[in-house]
């Protein structure tokens, strides 16, 4: 059903090619909102017409007065040069950063800065007691806090200039503590609105150690502070971002889209000139193959956009509502190029919410298994991939978790290389990128975008049946390893049994009845009643060990609160930390409280739990609901979040009329 157009889109796709785009990408300081991210737009748009692809720049507002649905926009910015001078007793100096050698040294929106200033550590930085006997105002923090964390303490209420970062992310299976001591760290200031800004620079974990070795030795000699010299020439201003668009048309009005954020530092190669460059040479190649005749023009069109991550996305929708009811399918692309050996990584399918019950994850990964075929057994009599993959439940964190919410309504997977090693540092270069990871990539999104433009009755017939069988391998697999917990007498956790079946029936009937998407005159009853049929006949196998198998403790809302409805204001879901700002400096305290206490919640299940809020359903249906996708219950916290969406004017809470 799929495996001649995977093998005739392997055939033209060339991730040799691909490999070549992303050494131009990542050339860019591609900073969201900059001329720089404007050139590496610009030069993708150019490339794209050249190989005569319809294609397009669109361009939106960048400034702290305009919102894209809930998303708060910010100003542009650049740097004309930056540098960090360590000023040493002798009166000799020593180049500590140089935006000029490292864009990534300067921290990106750093503000203007011209100055000699006391150096201090700060350890922690993120609660008020870490500011105890340290007087920081006017002077430079050394810390392994992200501007982010600290901004609020260090720079809004303790009055320092700015930081000076030298941390260094962690990842102890593949990257642990004390590895990467040359690299450093991507990490930024983000400005949305009244916030005071400041300027920052970031050293490997190396640099950092020595200042810090210097640091102490004046404190023990009583040499007096280090000092050092910071001149940041920077800029901001009202501007633009940018969006590259291209078509592949279609016969009617409905299409299929395929999104990868062109956004990151230099060079940031495969986080994600990758995606940038795999989904370009998947236009290329379905573009090339269509205008040759060995494809069909498709029913539906295909649209590429290349964008500031988040940013980028939640503009283009907002300002392309219109469309979102003809978008029946799309795929993100991001980070697909690492070299597993080098990175670590495995090439991930993170599949969609269950709040938005839908047809894609299951095809993309049915697709994704005619690639395993590589490799033949000793005895020739069986086949297998050469590449570490795993399909993971849905996981935020990329543009896919807009178009995901069943706000905006677009079913859209995820692509991606993860865990990598060299994530957000300047390691991530272009000899940690591999032509066949790319290859895949685009072979695999070009098969998936061309088979749902194209899918007509015959083929959602068969993706019916795909489904069917795909759900009961992971019914089967689920209750299984339930069975496995209850029996070696693990505790049980998380919502009974037989409501996660029953769940996961519905949800499975609700993606059945999505297939109408594809073809309005499908009917599916039929396969409903399937899935209903292997729902209970699994129960009837595993019921007598996992009815009672189940933990007593279920914590429940309030009553005050249980019966409320969330009512949205705006589609697609809140990034909170755009929006914190706004509160007063009580509440601002209260919510890093939050949270740091229920930080299992505020993450995934946050998300999810505002992708459930329809309007009708209530916040004890909600939590549920989380508690079923997730396996998080926290009534607390989600109390507490959708107050505080009420407290910042995203959504009302109201009674329910049922």
């Amino acid at each position: 059903m799929y495996q001649k157009l995977l093998d005739t889109l392997s055939q033209e796709v060339s991730g040799v090619a691909a490999k070549r785009l992303v050494a131009h990408i990542s050339q860019w300081h591609r900073i969201q909102a900059s001329p720089m991210y404007r050139e590496a737009a610009q030069w993708v748009d150019t490339t794209l017409q050249s190989w005569g692809i319809a294609s397009q720049i669109e361009t939106f507002s960048a400034h702290s007065d305009v919102w894209a649905w809930s998303e708060p926009m910010f100003q542009e910015w650049w740097c004309d040069t930056a540098t960090l001078t360590l000023l040493k007793p002798d009166g000799t100096t020593q180049r500590l950063a140089d935006y000029r050698e490292i864009p990534l040294s300067l921290i990106p929106r750093s503000a203007p800065a011209h100055g000699e200033f006391e150096v201090v550590i700060v350890d922690g930085g993120t609660h008020i007691r870490d500011y105890d006997n340290v007087d920081v105002r006017g002077k430079l923090i050394l810390t392994q806090s992200t501007p982010t964390a600290i901004h609020d303490l260090a720079i809004e209420r303790f009055g320092a200039a700015g930081i000076i970062y030298d941390g260094m992310r962690s990842i102890p299976q593949i990257c642990p503590a004390g590895d990467l001591q040359d690299a450093i760290q991507y990490i930024s200031w983000w400005w949305w609105g009244n916030e005071t800004r400041a300027f920052g620079f970031a050293l490997s974990p190396r640099a950092g150690a020595e200042l810090r070795q210097r640091i102490d030795q004046h404190t023990r000699d009583g040499e007096g502070p280090v000092r050092v010299r910071a001149l940041v020439q920077s800029h901001f201003a009202d501007g633009a971002v940018e969006v590259v668009t291209a078509h592949i048309p279609g016969e009617t009005d409905e299409q299929v889209i395929v999104v990868s954020h062109l956004c990151h530092p230099a060079p940031c190669a495969n986080d994600n000139a990758s995606g940038a460059a795999a989904a370009m040479e998947t236009v290329r190649a379905l573009h090339t193959l269509i205008t040759n005749g060995k494809l069909a023009k498709p029913k539906r069109s295909i649209r590429f956009l290349w964008m500031p991550e988040m940013t980028g996305t939640y503009a283009y929708l907002a300002a392309h509502e219109d469309d979102l009811s003809k978008t029946i399918a799309g795929l993100n692309l991001d980070m697909v190029g690492e070299d597993q050996d080098q990175c670590g990584s495995s090439w991930l399918l993170v599949r969609t919410s269950d709040a938005l019950p839908n047809f894609t994850s299951d095809l993309l990964e049915a697709i994704r298994e005619g690639l395993f075929g590589e490799a033949q057994s000793f005895a020739s009599n069986g086949s297998f991939p050469l590449f570490r993959h795993a399909v993971t439940p849905y996981a935020n964190g990329s543009d896919h978790f807009i178009l995901t919410d069943p706000s905006v309504g677009i079913p859209t997977p995820m692509l991606i290389q993860w865990p990598d090693r060299f994530y957000h540092t300047t390691a991530d270069t272009l000899e940690k990128v591999s032509p066949k990871s790319l290859q895949h990539a685009a072979t695999l999104a070009g098969t998936y975008a061309y088979w749902l433009a194209q899918a007509g009755a015959n083929e959602t017939r068969w993706l019916a049946h795909e489904l069917i069988a795909r759900f009961e391998q992971r019914l089967t697999r689920e209750l299984q390893h339930g069975v496995t917990m209850a029996l070696e007498g693990l505790t049980p956790e998380g919502p009974h049994w037989d409501d996660r079946l029953a769940f996961w029936v519905d949800r499975q009937e609700q993606t059945l009845k999505s297939l109408q998407r594809l073809d309005p005159h499908f009917e599916p009853e039929a396969a409903c009643k399937f899935a209903r049929t292997i729902g209970e006949a699994a129960w009837i196998r595993v019921r007598e060990i996992l009815q009672d198998w189940h933990t007593t403790e279920r914590p429940m809302l309030h009553k005050d609160i249980a019966m409320l409805v969330p009512q949205r204001r705006y589609r697609g879901p809140v990034t909170l930390h755009a929006h914190i700002h706004r509160l007063p400096v009580e509440e601002r305290d209260q919510a890093r409280a939050m949270f740091q206490q229920h930080r299992d919640f505020f993450g995934v299940p946050a998300d999810v739990s505002l992708y459930w809020a329809d309007g009708q359903r209530t916040l004890a249906y909600i939590l549920d609901m989380v508690a079923l996708e997730t396996g998080i219950r926290d009534p607390e916290a989600l109390a507490y979040y959708f107050r505080l969406l009420t407290k910042l004017e995203l959504l009302e809470l109201g009674v329910t009329s049922r």
